[in-house]
């Protein structure tokens, strides 16, 4: 669906597969349409079962397609995970035309040379961000359209992903009877909508609370310039609910979503949970407890994040911290966030139209991404095929004046120590988790 200025976003997620449908209205996004279902094939943003991943898909499109009385018929889907790299890139083509005048088709000819770099055979070019462009000796130029020149360069970003990976993706939104109409990645996606202009200008750091990942992006003048991402998540801490209350998954889910609390000391102790036990015990589980398990997990996340930030030279960011993700709405987390970073925390609060739950940040920020993107962005975006851009590049690699490396520090989720945790918390971990 992308007429009339509508188009619909797909976050195929861990625990939930989300999508959206919206429109721009004079800067401001309106939602038209949402739909969930819970997803059960996919492991930390990878499709591992691509029949039970075209099942969920499918019915998130039926509840959406059931609100807006009206068919969906293709969708830009958000793509994150280990495979996912992030590269400089710099492009330069000729002027063809007989009046020097640089075109539409001059612009997707840079782009395309942009996208020219060696990679694995398994590696596939996804995407070309353009950050600034040059005509002849003029530099620092956005939109290159109408004026004269005889060389045409580009710096930017190129977004790369595992072949097999994309597949599955596009395999799994076909079989659900859609089309694809392209891939953003889900940190631009989020930075557009949980973030300002002037916060992204300023620098800050956007820490994205998945169900099985935690992400970290940080921003500097409007510019991706490191990501990491953590092998913990929402999953994490419903999972230690379920030692310390001994109960099944779902009880212990249910618990995290309604009487749960970032700090200890926001929970009620005459506020408890009725649940029962494996063993068919019946009991009560005072919030206070909840909130003792939750806060030391997510001082063990955020203290990672924080090690991170600071090994990478972004241990204090201008615009402080911004947390999203369906973790994030649990009471008092900001004020853990500010204690552990030690800086200004804010948690995303979602303020387009029929957006009720972070949850919904992706999806909601691949749409203002799409439908803000400049023409000029746009002309790379439309033809990331690779098949097209090995042919162009073996045609156009002597025009690439340096090799590009790496510009964007982006780690892997790796296994590592979990810091040390206060000593309030110690005895939770030895008893529960040894």
């Amino acid at each position: 669906m992308e007429t009339k200025g509508t188009i619909a976003a797909l976050d195929i997620g861990t625990s939930e597969v989300k999508l959206i449908v919206g429109e721009l209205l004079g800067g401001t996004l309106n939602v038209l349409a949402e739909g969930s279902a819970p997803s059960a094939g996919v492991k930390r943003g990878v499709i591992v079962d691509i029949d039970q991943t075209v099942n969920a898909i499918k019915q998130a499109v039926a509840e959406v397609e059931r609100t807006l009385g009206e068919p969906i018929g293709e969708v830009y889907v958000a793509i994150s995970g280990e495979h996912i790299q992030v590269k400089d890139c710099q492009g330069m083509t000729s002027i063809k035309g007989e009046d020097n005048e640089i075109t539409d088709d001059d612009v997707k000819d840079v782009l395309h040379s942009a996208m020219v770099m060696r990679i694995p055979n398994e590696l596939s070019v996804v995407d070309v961000l353009p950050k600034t462009f040059t005509v002849d000796q003029q530099t620092e130029i956005t939109d290159p359209r109408g004026m004269i020149g005889y060389r045409l360069e580009v710096t930017g970003k190129l977004i790369i992903g595992a072949k097999t990976i994309l597949h599955s993706i596009k395999r799994s939104i076909e079989r659900a009877g859609l089309e694809l109409a392209g891939y953003v990645l889900e940190s631009l996606a989020v930075s557009r909508i949980a973030a300002s202009i002037d916060e992204l200008e300023l620098g800050v750091g956007i820490v994205d609370i998945g169900h099985e990942t935690t992400t970290l992006s940080i921003y500097e003048k409007n510019d991706l310039v490191y990501s990491t991402t953590l092998s913990y998540g929402g999953d994490h801490l419903t999972r230690d609910l379920t030692y310390k209350m001994n109960c099944k998954y779902q009880d212990a889910k249910l618990a995290k979503e309604e009487y749960g609390v970032a700090l200890e000391a926001l929970g009620d102790p005459e506020e408890k949970v009725s649940y029962v036990t494996i063993n068919g015990e019946h009991r009560f589980e005072p919030q206070t407890e909840i909130g003792f398990v939750l806060e030391a997990r997510l001082e063990e996340i955020f203290e990672m994040i924080q090690k991170r930030m600071t090994q990478a030279g972004y241990a204090q960011m201008n615009s402080g911290i911004i947390l999203c993700g369906g973790s994030s709405s649990l009471p008092g987390i900001d004020q853990l966030g500010k204690r552990i970073f030690k800086q200004s925390v804010n948690v995303y609060q979602p303020s387009s139209l029929g957006i009720r739950h972070p949850k919904y940040a992706v999806a909601a920020g691949m749409l203002r991404y799409v439908l803000s993107r400049s023409a000029v962005s746009k002309s790379g975006f439309d033809r990331a095929d690779e098949k097209g851009i090995a042919a162009q590049g073996r045609e156009q690699e002597e025009l690439l004046a340096h090799p590009s490396q790496p510009s964007v520090r982006e780690e892997r989720p790796q296994k590592e120590q979990p810091p040390k945790e206060r000593k309030s918390f110690s005895s939770f971990f030895e008893k529960f988790f040894g």
